[in-house]
């Protein structure tokens, strides 16, 4: 994959976790105002959206910077 292309790949992975972020804050949000949601899932809803904001990061983080391991065969 050629540079120009890791760098757009990775700053499109970033725009969309933060619009991944924010409909999950706004989700919660409206969890908690209109429904009578249950402690236990808004823990789990919450480490969820936490966990794949992480690795969404760390993977368009990864894309820029180019610290991904590189397959020797060239496939």
């Amino acid at each position: 994959m050629s540079r120009g292309m890791q760098i757009a790949s990775g700053i499109s992975v970033l725009f969309t976790t933060l619009a991944f972020g924010h409909i999950m804050v706004h989700d919660t949000q409206h969890i908690m105002s209109h429904h009578d949601a249950s402690p236990v899932f808004l823990i789990a809803h919450t480490i969820l959206a936490v966990a794949f904001v992480v690795l969404s990061l760390l993977g368009g983080y990864l894309l820029l910077t180019g610290k991904r391991p590189q397959n020797p065969s060239g496939t």
